[in-house]
């Protein structure tokens, strides 16, 4: 088999050898018909289609045998390169320990549908085959008989269904109710047919659905996590294991029992599974999963890599230092900005790694959104002004900010669709990206915010014009962008603050409708119906809107009702989650963007620049170019689990 490592565990190895010398001296051991039994155990093993450290397990009692841990049909993976080797350990890192996406990103994709690695549409994954009925309101799945969550429980259709009922209809774990399994308004049903199928059921036609399982994982382990769910255990008895642990309520121990980052003892359908977890402080680890279900081209379990270890740092810098001394074996997240491509490329030969391309389906690295339902009445007031907003976005030069900080790579783009895009909007993309101080002034002075003393201009209240600016400082360098933006706004009288805040803060403020502007990356810029975050009030992550999304989606009962406009685009996307025709969800996608265009609730910066990641030499599989997508978990979508470590 090309390309594959044939190990004997080491003591069996040592036996071999032993007796091999005694023989040669004459001195044959007195029972030497042991010895075609460890020769027949050793050739069963370099036979074996899994990794050697499972075949000893097998070998010792202490695990089934590959074929009674496998499915009756295991998902094949193609592989990019080549049949890799079983061993080694790939090491990344975390930027603190709650940096949930890059372990997702890594070893914990694998939802009931996924994306393929060209973003071109999702395929079975979990899910072994879906069946849909003419109407688009019926999703039959098929799942993989004799598929195992990773403590070797058997993986059925009750999964689902716990799923369904513990978690989505549950009204205090799931208040709201996801989008996605309401379309048209109304819960859809999951119904058990047998062991091995489930049927989602819908009351209108839900043209989303097989990409919305795309990111969604539609099962739980039933088996384990029953013990803390009143709905399936005695109360006292959860509620004991919830005073134990100091927690609130019981909701909070469903939470903290369901964590993929800090709970070892959760089951997982990943290729690795849990160890040490990222609350140790120093380092999260997983190990490979017996009972992973997937297989390469030639039969042999998956994963290839036997661990992945993901030291914990407090900043991007001590990462990239990591990287730089060759204790990195492939990751992009965090560390491949522009800024340090060069000394990445000055320590290539010292670090042992190389470059992959990474291909950006995101709009800009940098969206800007004012946050148009402002608890305080005289900024919300001038945020909705769209000459405001336009005023401020023709007031900062981007050009002069994209040769600073990206070394010229990107072009003055707002948030929009890419031209590879099916829905790609021209006004979207370019409009009010001339840098025009002049144009600016004039519309602030239209506006009657006069000039005060201090040269800041005045708002309705007769107050000066001043805000806060919130960013993290993670992906990109987005206080010294924005430092640099609130410049530019101050030659022309507005008076903004740039304020640096650790991640959990800037996501609780943003929850609690508590800030002026937040600055993240754009959203989807290809496959837009995913995450349509920058085109109207669509989610939390729609700065500009995010009481907005909260009132759409609660059904009323939170946030802050919308303008018509951002409610009509938000009942045109309702329509689009129940059109099944292609054409008519491209038109009503395009009349969604029409009306963004229009209302131009938020802007940016540049077009994404060229991306990058390291990966070491000795690292294979790894696409030359990797499409990044937070909607398919990229990389995930390049299957992780076919990476090897070249021994």
């Amino acid at each position: 088999m090309k390309n594959r490592a044939r190990h004997v565990p080491l003591l069996t190895a040592v036996l071999l050898l032993l007796m091999l010398a005694l023989a040669a001296c004459g001195g044959a051991p007195e029972e030497p018909e042991a010895m075609p039994a460890e020769a027949d155990e050793a050739a069963a093993m370099e036979e074996s289609k899994e990794a050697p450290m499972l075949a000893a397990m097998v070998a010792a009692g202490e695990l089934p045998p590959l074929d009674e841990r496998l499915p009756k049909n295991p998902m094949v993976v193609p592989v990019t390169e080549s049949i890799g080797q079983y061993g080694g350990t790939w090491r990344s890192g975390l930027l603190g320990q709650a940096d949930a996406p890059w372990v997702i990103r890594t070893m914990a994709y694998e939802p009931t549908m996924r994306w393929k690695p060209d973003l071109t549409g999702t395929i079975p994954n979990v899910a072994e085959s879906v069946t849909v009925n003419d109407e688009g309101t019926e999703f039959t799945l098929g799942l993989r008989e004799g598929m195992r969550w990773s403590d070797g429980e058997p993986f059925t259709a009750d999964d689902v269904l716990f799923w369904y009922e513990a978690h989505i209809v549950n009204d205090e774990v799931s208040p709201v109710k996801p989008l996605w399994m309401r379309p048209g308004g109304t819960l859809g049903t999951v119904t058990k047919v047998d062991d091995y199928t489930v049927t989602f059921s819908f009351g209108a036609p839900h043209g989303l659905f097989l990409s919305q399982l795309g990111g969604q994982r539609t099962f739980e382990p039933a088996h384990y996590l029953e013990q803390f769910h009143p709905g399936y255990s005695d109360a006292e008895d959860v509620q004991a294991i919830v005073d134990e642990m100091s927690l609130a309520n019981w909701v909070a121990l469903w939470g903290n029992r369901r964590n993929i980052l800090n709970n070892v003892d959760l089951p997982v359908v990943f290729g690795w599974h849990l160890t040490q977890p990222a609350s140790s402080a120093t380092q999260m680890v997983s190990e490979r999963n017996p009972y992973y279900w997937k297989v390469d081209p030639e039969g042999n379990q998956l994963p290839y890599i036997d661990k992945l270890v993901y030291p914990i740092v407090e900043s991007v810098e001590v990462q990239v230092l990591k990287a730089l001394a060759g204790e990195v074996d492939m990751q992009d997240r965090h560390i491949a900005t522009p800024g340090n491509k060069a000394q990445f490329f000055d320590g290539k030969e010292a670090g042992d790694y190389d470059f992959f391309t990474v291909e950006y389906a995101w709009e800009t690295p940098v969206s800007m959104g004012l946050n148009l339902a402002h608890p305080d009445e005289n900024l919300r007031s001038i945020f909705l002004e769209k000459d405001f907003r336009i005023a401020l976005s023709v007031a900062f030069d981007r050009q002069a900010i994209i040769d600073v900080i990206y070394i010229g790579d990107g072009e003055p783009r707002q948030p929009a669709p890419l031209a590879e895009s099916p829905w790609y909007n021209e006004q979207l993309a370019y409009q009010y990206t001339e840098f025009d101080p002049d144009q600016a002034n004039a519309l602030l002075d239209d506006l009657g915010y006069a000039m005060g003393p201090d040269g800041v201009r005045l708002g309705p209240d007769g107050e000066k014009i001043s805000f806060d600016i919130n960013v993290i400082a993670a992906f990109e360098p987005w206080a010294e962008i924005m430092n640099l933006v609130a410049g530019y706004w101050a030659d022309v009288g507005i008076e903004a603050n740039v304020v640096q805040l650790e991640r959990s803060l800037f996501y609780e403020r943003k929850a609690a409708y508590d800030f002026d502007m937040a600055v993240w990356t754009g959203a989807d810029g290809i496959a837009l119906v995913m995450d349509p975050r920058s085109y109207f009030a669509f989610s939390t992550e729609s700065l500009f809107g995010v009481a907005w999304a909260d009132w759409w989606r609660s059904g009323g009962s939170r946030g802050v009702e919308p303008p018509a406009a951002a409610q009509q685009q938000q009942a045109l996307y309702d329509e689009l989650a129940v059109t099944v025709d292609p054409a008519e969800k491209d038109r009503i996608m395009n009349e969604i963007l029409d009306i963004a265009a229009e209302q131009f609730w938020i802007f940016g910066l540049t077009k994404y620049y060229k991306g990058y990641g390291i990966v070491k030499n000795n690292f294979k599989n790894v696409p030359d170019t990797v499409w990044q997508w937070h909607v398919s978990a990229a990389p995930a979508q390049t299957n992780p689990e076919q990476y090897y470590i070249e021994q």
